[in-house]
């Protein structure tokens, strides 16, 4: 289990530098957190964009690769081929529109995907909690089914266990506990446990309808009576559609002070994928989450 930040990023420091295709790095904290992993030997960066605008954030580090392209479909592409030619371990989104980078990665001549659902994962850790909190998907998938859930509960799973975690904890997030025909969350949570009772050898724990609060809290678990080894004890919080997921997310990051990560799974290569008002912290960040699972 992830405890913090800090063990991410010691993780990151024991690999091999990555190579990294940075999409439109058009922007100072994109730059600078990019050249902060540079400088800390954990990716080889390839930027990909306007050469000139790129070369003025640059400034002495002239041994960087620039490959010069203005227009952003074509950029992307770029991108791509590099990682089909396996010449990039990772891609990150620069300031570009989410847009046009994920229209390349789906492509079905040129794409990346790989799994049958691309999904968001970010990572928050709280000066007071025990534990990095895994929140999925609060960046892409509008309103899953229940299908789609099943893959984004696959990719977080593939993500934790390559961070190091044998057994992650799932909580299927809703407002209640108990199965009720009015809350759609509800009895996607109950379909979602009966499609993996099927599997006897599970690799992680999974468990829901949960309240956060019975997912995070272990008072609160005893003060209602709840058992199980998800109860309370979560470290993978799967919410119902984009909203619940995104106001967690942000309200961790804005209002909690929370650190943050984000990064795009499903594809060859990690996806490092940060809004624009995120910081070079959670930058930074969300890249050595890239090479550790790269």
């Amino acid at each position: 289990m992830l405890h913090n930040f800090y063990e991410l990023k010691s993780a990151a420091l024991k690999k091999q530098p990555q190579r990294m295709a940075v999409v439109f790095p058009h922007d100072l904290f994109v730059m600078e957190a990019v050249l902060d992993a540079y400088k800390a030997g954990v990716v080889k960066p390839i930027l990909i964009g306007d050469q000139y605008i790129i070369s003025e954030l640059l400034e002495q580090f002239n041994d960087i690769k620039i490959i010069h392209e203005k227009d952003p479909l074509k950029a992307s592409r770029i991108a791509m081929d590099l990682v089909n030619t396996e010449q990039a371990d990772i891609i990150m989104k620069g300031l570009i529109d989410t847009h046009y980078l994920l229209k390349a990665v789906v492509n079905d001549q040129f794409g990346i995907k790989k799994s049958k659902l691309l999904s968001h994962v970010g990572l928050v850790s709280y000066s007071d909690f025990n534990r990095v909190l895994f929140i999925t998907d609060g960046a892409m998938n509008i309103a899953p089914n229940v299908n789609d859930k099943i893959h984004i509960i696959e990719n977080v799973i593939f993500l934790a266990h390559a961070l190091g975690d044998d057994r992650p904890k799932v909580g299927l997030v809703s407002a209640v506990e108990k199965v009720n025909p009015k809350m759609q969350s509800t009895v996607d949570a109950k379909e979602i446990l009966s499609h993996y009772k099927k599997n006897e050898n599970l690799s992680f724990d999974i468990d829901g309808p949960f309240a956060i609060d019975n997912l995070v809290s272990l008072e609160s678990v005893l003060h209602k009576g709840l058992s199980g080894p998800v109860a309370g004890n979560a470290n993978i919080l799967v919410f119902p559609n984009i909203e619940s997921g995104n106001v967690f997310y942000k309200t961790s990051v804005f209002l909690a002070h929370a650190e943050s990560a984000g990064i795009v799974m499903g594809a060859k290569v990690p996806i490092v994928l940060t809004s624009r008002a995120d910081t070079k912290e959670a930058k930074l960040n969300s890249i050595y989450l890239a090479v550790v699972i790269s």
